[in-house]
């Protein structure tokens, strides 16, 4: 019977000098959006209620936390929804660049740290194996499925 498990994929180390390929994309950050959709929400149940008064039956504190409650709701949804705009805007200005180590920050197009360096070309290195991982398993499958129907013939 033979061994199911794939032989180990070689290592594709990058030299040192070699350049990394890195996709740079400004994403925005969600929270800044939330939150202004939220304290934007507040201040307008403020002034909704200063404006329209408050019910007779409950108080002007209470009147302006219910207001307060749905109107922050709806602005951290409208908040959330400009986020999902100006994110898909900006995956339309991704731009590919090819990093390298240099001891003169003065050449450099752009700044990274060693430390962000080696995450990335560590991030880099997993998904190449990552890759042949998924290459080897799909020919294995392949393999499999037309000797499963040689065997019916």
């Amino acid at each position: 019977m033979a061994d199911s498990t794939p032989p180990p994929v070689e290592s594709q180390e990058p030299q040192a000098d070699a350049p990394q390929q890195m996709v740079l994309r400004r994403a925005p950050k969600i929270t800044p959006f939330l939150v202004s959709g939220a304290v934007l929400g507040v201040v307008v149940a403020f002034f909704w209620v200063g404006i329209a008064g408050s019910v007779e039956e409950y108080s002007q504190t209470q009147t302006v936390s219910f207001f307060a409650a749905i109107f922050a709701i709806a602005g951290v949804t409208i908040g959330a929804l400009w986020w999902m705009i100006v994110d898909r805007r900006s995956k339309r200005a991704m731009e590919t660049l090819y990093a390298r180590p240099t001891d003169d920050p003065a050449a450099a197009d752009m700044a990274l740290t060693e430390e962000d360096y080696a995450l990335w070309s560590q991030f880099q290195q997993n998904e190449r194996l990552e890759q042949a991982r998924r290459e080897q398993f799909a020919q294995a499958k392949a393999d499999a499925k037309a000797k499963k129907h040689s065997k019916r013939k």
